[in-house]
């Protein structure tokens, strides 16, 4: 089903947010845009937001929250062992995304191929990645400087034995909300597609301007990746509104103002993401 959408999204010309969760009120947000806008989402958790929340209670969340309605995917994002990636397979995820970007190139491609042997038993989708993309899901003041992308030949290489079917491509990109926008090499996303067929995913989304987002997508990328502001969002509602309410001491009454704010978050980017 997933593929079907990243096809569609695909010929159109638009992209899928996947936006990253580690509770509830998070999650509720997240669906609650994607139902309105009547679009689909794909909701991820990195391997600290499934230690905290737990992978079984990820897939059974999404579960019944898509039996009310809506359209969601669950992504297992920037899993680094091959194990627990199986293991969130068989719990139901949709995706997973196996980064092998600290590995040598050949153990990479042996790894990843592993998981992609795995995944298509229960017609889940891989995603890859050959070189790491930096940063962290934070926000910082410093500045992020020009520095090496790893070769499209490599990229390839990797694409075609392993079998992905998406990639985590490096175009000067990385995590998290940095000083000024990334310079991004937008040139390369073409570059690949010219070479191989492979859905291509833009991750640190939350720290890119939206000029360089709406050129991405009329680029070729498919999927864009959301943490950071989410975060972010997540956090300063809740400062505000206990803040605002010394004495309110009932956690459903303080955690729906975080809920709204992640709901206008992800609808604004939703918005981005189809334009074309």
């Amino acid at each position: 089903m997933i593929r079907e959408i990243l096809e569609e999204y695909s010929r159109k010309n638009i992209a899928i947010g996947q936006f990253n969760f580690s509770t509830i009120d998070q999650l509720k947000g997240i669906a609650r845009a994607g139902k309105e806008k009547n679009v689909s989402v794909i909701c991820g958790t990195s391997q600290g937001e499934a230690n905290f929340l737990g992978m079984r209670e990820a897939s059974s969340l999404i579960k019944a929250i898509k039996e009310e309605g809506g359209s969601l995917f669950l992504n297992f994002d920037h899993g680094e062992d091959v194990e627990t990636l199986k293991r969130a397979i068989d719990l139901g995820y949709d995706m997973v995304h196996f980064d092998g970007g600290k590995l040598s190139l050949k153990e990479n491609i042996e790894k990843t191929r592993e998981v992609v042997n795995y995944a298509r038993r229960k017609k889940v989708l891989v995603e890859g990645e050959v070189s790491e993309i930096g940063g962290k899901s934070t926000v910082s003041d410093e500045k992020i400087d020009d520095f090496s992308l790893t070769s499209l030949e490599e990229i390839v290489k990797f694409i075609k034995e392993t079998d992905v079917d998406l990639i985590a491509l490096d175009i000067g990109n990385v995590h998290g909300i940095h000083k000024g926008s990334p310079l991004l090499k937008l040139e390369r996303i073409n570059l690949l597609l010219e070479q191989v067929s492979c859905f291509v995913t833009l991750h640190g989304g939350s720290g890119i301007d939206d000029s360089s987002i709406k050129e991405a997508i009329s680029r070729g990328v498919v999927k864009i990746n959301i943490n950071t502001e989410l975060r972010l969002s997540w956090r300063n509602s809740l400062k505000k509104f206990i803040e605002e309410n010394p004495k309110e001491i009932t956690p459903y009454k303080i955690l729906s103002s975080s809920e709204k704010n992640t709901y206008l978050e992800v609808s604004k980017k939703i918005d981005l993401f189809l334009q074309n």
